[in-house]
């Protein structure tokens, strides 16, 4: 297909705005700041994306492609991107971040080891008895394995067994808890056999994206414990090793359709198995640009009220058992009617969901400041805090999660993860308050 020529003049626009800030104020430590993450994150959604699906309309989402002016839609899309991604850097300059970050406490802490060790294994043996009883649930680890590529069969498991699914995940986080002993307290060979353990047990969950963050989460806690790793060539060998475990991914469920012979042609093309099936992972700008065709039409704006569908979602059904269909859901339905689950429409989809346009662009100064707060926190507390890098991990990924647009499931999942860190630190830690007067000022040697 022909693209259009304001896409790529749109496309370059963000990219340029996107990386201004690292030419214009260069700093240390750049790939271990939020702002880096953030845009890197971005820039794969909504111009790598949406470029790839004009240059291939199939591989686009099928009400997209459906459309008779489906590249005037793309390129609506990236103007919604860019007025984002600006309002974005207006809230992370703005002052309000940095003053949060500054007036936050910052806790210094001397860490038992033997109790930190202690809910490591605590962490993990919860992780891996929810784990247990959740495959018996399935019909057992073969049957599982048998479906992985349905997401239908494993969404459907989230009626009954959705919150020891929940639960087994704490295997990853025991692992991030250990590869922290590693780093912090005590060297440890035993974390790497958490850290693999984990993203086996959680890669048969279905959770790909899932264990290729893991691995990218273990990856800033060194490099914000060792500064030699803060260089470019370990993040080019942290994406070259994402890739091939994604390629590795789709071959391995490609086999389980079409064969041997299925795998091997997804070799045979490597580069654009990697291609797709790393775009295959961030549908959001297509599921964005349909959010704000259907809104105030096939779906009714929503006024604020998706963002309350936290409290029910947070809760497990078996307890609270109140049906709650979520924004993402309703797109699903408009969208796509035949499919299962929700459909993620980005922060910027679901905010034009609630208010229209301006709603698009609250949100994103929201995470700015959000942003500009924790990487500011990071500073004060390093060198200080033996947790606080912990938390930023957790802070950092559960901020990309939010920013695709996975929404209350994926603060579910950041609360989660805080959840068992601050257990961890409350049964292992003895606390003492720092006084306000000796948190140094913000400096560009650090998280930049």
């Amino acid at each position: 297909m022909l693209i259009p020529p304001e896409a790529y003049f749109l496309a370059a626009a963000i990219t340029l705005l996107a990386i201004a800030p690292f030419v214009l104020a260069p700093r240390q430590g750049t790939v271990v700041s939020p702002r880096f993450w953030f845009v890197g994150a971005f820039l794969v959604v909504f111009v790598v994306r949406p470029l790839y699906i004009l240059h291939d309309p199939s591989f686009g989402h099928i009400y997209l492609r459906s459309q008779l002016e489906f590249p005037r839609l793309v390129v609506g899309g990236l103007v919604v991107a860019l007025a984002g991604l600006t309002a974005y850097w207006l809230g992370y300059l703005s002052p309000l971040g940095r003053r949060v970050g500054v007036a936050v406490p910052v806790l210094s802490q001397d860490i038992s080891p033997a109790r930190w060790r202690q809910a490591i294994l605590g962490c993990f043996l919860l992780g891996l008895l929810a784990y247990v009883v959740f495959v018996r649930s399935m019909g057992g680890l073969k049957e599982l394995l048998a479906i992985l590529y349905m997401r239908a069969a494993v969404y459907e498991a989230e009626e009954t067994a959705g919150p020891l699914k929940e639960l087994s995940k704490l295997v990853g986080v025991a692992a991030l808890l250990a590869m922290h002993y590693n780093l912090r307290l005590k060297r440890a060979w035993w974390a790497w056999l958490l850290l693999v353990l984990g993203s086996v047990i959680i890669g048969t969950l279905g959770g790909r994206g899932a264990v290729a963050q893991l691995w990218v989460m273990t990856y800033l806690l060194y490099a914000l414990a060792k500064p030699r790793y803060r260089s470019w060539k370990f993040l080019a060998a942290l994406v070259l090793g994402v890739t091939v475990f994604a390629a590795a991914a789709l071959g391995a469920r490609r086999a389980t359709k079409g064969g041997l012979e299925a795998a091997v042609a997804s070799v045979e093309n490597l580069p654009s198995t990697i291609t797709e099936q790393v775009l295959d992972t961030v549908p959001m700008f297509d599921q964005m640009v349909a959010a704000i065709q259907v809104a105030g039409r096939g779906i009714p704006f929503r006024e604020g009220s998706s963002y309350f569908e936290l409290i029910p979602v947070m809760v497990p059904r078996m307890i609270w058992p109140i049906e709650t269909e979520t924004v993402g859901v309703s797109l699903r339905k408009v969208i796509e009617p035949n499919g299962i689950g929700g459909r993620p429409s980005s922060a910027m989809g679901e905010g034009y969901l609630n208010f229209g346009f301006l709603g698009a662009l609250v949100p994103m100064f929201v995470l700015g400041v959000w942003c500009r707060f924790i990487q500011t926190f990071m500073v004060r507390s390093e060198g200080k805090s033996t947790i606080a890098p912990l938390l930023y991990t957790f802070a950092l990924f559960g901020t990309l999660s939010l920013t695709t647009g996975v929404g209350p499931l994926a603060l579910r999942a950041l609360l989660f993860r805080l959840t068992a860190c601050f257990v961890a630190f409350l049964w292992s830690a003895r606390v003492t308050r720092l006084p306000q007067s000796d948190a140094p000022a913000e400096s560009a040697s650090a998280v930049a």
